[in-house]
């Protein structure tokens, strides 16, 4: 028997984002899969436990919940972004560029559109472009601080010129924080 069996989604949601806050992923854990359990068809739970399953580095997991995210509410694009940056922490360039083709549907002037987009061009080894829809990204984002700032630290990593400058995504994205829930970590 769960400890708060009383707690309907939004409260679950909302204890396990504050649990997210103060850094204590085991609860954290423990509220989203109770919110799991009692709320299966729920894709927000769904990918901020797939979220908090990479933050700890539990990538099957992750990859897991926020493929079940996506096919409960194909309009989560936050869960799509997040998928393909964990495939491309991985160095699994092609899964990454395949788990952000339903990005294309969003304008061009979205963030999550130009950070995709920047981020293909960067395995590309075409920084300069990078850079500039990165940029772009960073301008357009208004929903996640957290998403500002694990791009900038993409910026930071990218060579100022293309001259023997390719740039190994794992690298470049390994190490970091990149697995916060995108536009969840607020109370809403």
């Amino acid at each position: 028997m769960a400890i708060y069996s009383n707690l309907n989604q939004e409260e679950l949601l909302h204890l396990a984002i504050e649990s997210i806050k103060q850094g204590d992923h085991g609860v954290a854990i423990s509220y989203l899969k109770e919110g799991v359990e009692k709320f299966a068809d729920d894709p927000k739970i769904a990918y901020v436990l797939g979220a908090e399953y990479a933050q700890i580095g539990m990538f099957e997991k992750a990859e897991l919940e926020m493929r079940r995210a996506i096919e409960l509410d194909s309009s989560l694009h936050t869960a799509s972004f997040q998928l393909g940056l964990m495939q491309l922490t991985q160095g699994r360039n092609q899964d990454a560029a395949i788990s952000w083709k339903s990005l294309d549907a969003l304008p061009e002037t979205h963030c999550l559109w130009l950070f995709k987009t920047g981020l293909n061009h960067m395995v590309a080894g075409e920084n300069e472009l990078a850079r500039k829809l990165l940029e772009e990204g960073i301008q357009a984002n208004d929903f996640s601080p957290e998403l500002t700032k694990d791009m900038r630290m993409v910026l930071d990593e990218l060579p100022n010129d293309e001259i023997n400058s390719e740039v190994d995504p794992s690298e470049a994205l390994g190490g970091q924080a990149w697995m916060n829930a995108y536009g969840m970590n607020k109370s809403e």
